[in-house]
């Protein structure tokens, strides 16, 4: 073979082989990166302590599954209007995914419905009365009740007077726990009177002292963390020592009042668990992986006696990972 014809075939193989690479390259390239998925987390409740483990959990799912997440609050609790908006918002923004907790459980079916048809919407904490949410993730909220309503037995509370705090009822979470509650309540025959409140922290709080004041119960029950930090201040205004509070839901005050024997128990569901599988479940359902249609996360009761054990503090202590 002359010289000629052998810088012929090496200038051939060396075009070959460098065309080679770049087409390896570019294949195995584009499979390497990833998409990111936009998804928006939308809740129920103004920014505050009570969201923020939520968030932890959204925000730890984001960071291994490639998610660019947006953490929406509203600026009044549980504002129908305003998060319907905000859903609308959201979605013509093009967002892949929405992930909600619900701030009326009927006001949003519709909202949902139209959304659903293009986007898939994973509901967390508080979940829209839809066949159209791809997924659901809470605590046994009906389970919540029952336990709750247990631990008023066993410390003798059932047949004291006794309130229990309507907050947040358009919620799905907080109507199932109010019938397990009244489950077990309804069993005892005590006296059961209801007190309704505003949605927002500091009315509920003025409310609720305007109700201690004429002495007329013992006992004050809550179904939510806004409505149990509510009861808790308006047991330390009116300096109302006789009174026994029960409640669900954790937040750093919470802690605190159970420590200094404000609140007797507290039933705690894993809010850093309800974020992370809300994200996770909408990732799994952009890629066309099964979501099942409801996951059900650990819920623990707690008090002054059990509070600083280990599985505990993780629960009760939101920003202690």
């Amino acid at each position: 073979m002359t010289q000629r014809k052998i810088l012929v075939f090496v200038l051939l193989l060396s075009a070959f082989a460098i065309s080679f690479a770049i087409l390896t390259f570019d294949v195995l390239g584009e499979e390497k990166v990833p998409e990111v998925y936009d998804v928006s987390l939308i809740v129920r409740g103004k920014t505050g302590e009570q969201w923020e483990s939520i968030k932890q959990g959204a925000d730890q799912a984001a960071s291994e599954m490639n998610v660019d997440l947006s953490f929406i609050t509203l600026s009044e609790e549980n504002n129908l209007s305003e998060q319907i908006s905000l859903i609308q918002r959201e979605y013509d923004s093009g967002v892949d995914a929405i992930v909600l907790a619900a701030a009326d459980s009927n006001g949003l079916v519709s909202t949902v419905e139209q959304v659903s048809e293009n986007i898939p919407v994973v509901c967390i904490e508080s979940t829209v009365n839809s066949a159209a949410v791809k997924s659901y993730i809470s605590a046994d909220n009906y389970a919540m009740g029952v336990q709750l309503g247990q631990e008023i037995v066993r410390s003798g509370n059932a047949r004291k007077r006794l309130a229990v705090v309507e907050s947040s009822a358009q919620c799905s979470n907080v109507q199932q726990r109010r019938a397990g509650l009244m489950s077990v309540l309804d069993e005892i025959g005590g006296e059961v009177i209801s007190w309704t409140l505003p949605d927002e922290s500091s009315e509920a709080a003025r409310t609720l002292a305007q109700e201690l004041r004429p002495k007329s119960v013992d006992v004050v029950v809550t179904l939510d963390v806004t409505a149990l930090e509510a009861a808790a201040q308006a047991v330390i205004d009116e300096q109302a020592d006789y009174l026994t509070l029960f409640g669900i839901g954790s937040t750093g005050k919470v802690a605190s009042y159970i420590e200094q024997d404000i609140v007797n128990a507290t039933i705690v569901q894993n809010d850093f668990g309800i974020g992370y599988l809300g994200v996770k479940a909408a990732v799994d359902s952009l890629k066309k992986r099964p979501v099942a249609p409801a996951t059900v996360v650990e819920h623990r009761m707690i008090n002054w006696k059990n509070m600083y054990d280990p599985e505990n503090q993780r629960l009760l202590f939101p920003f202690i990972r």
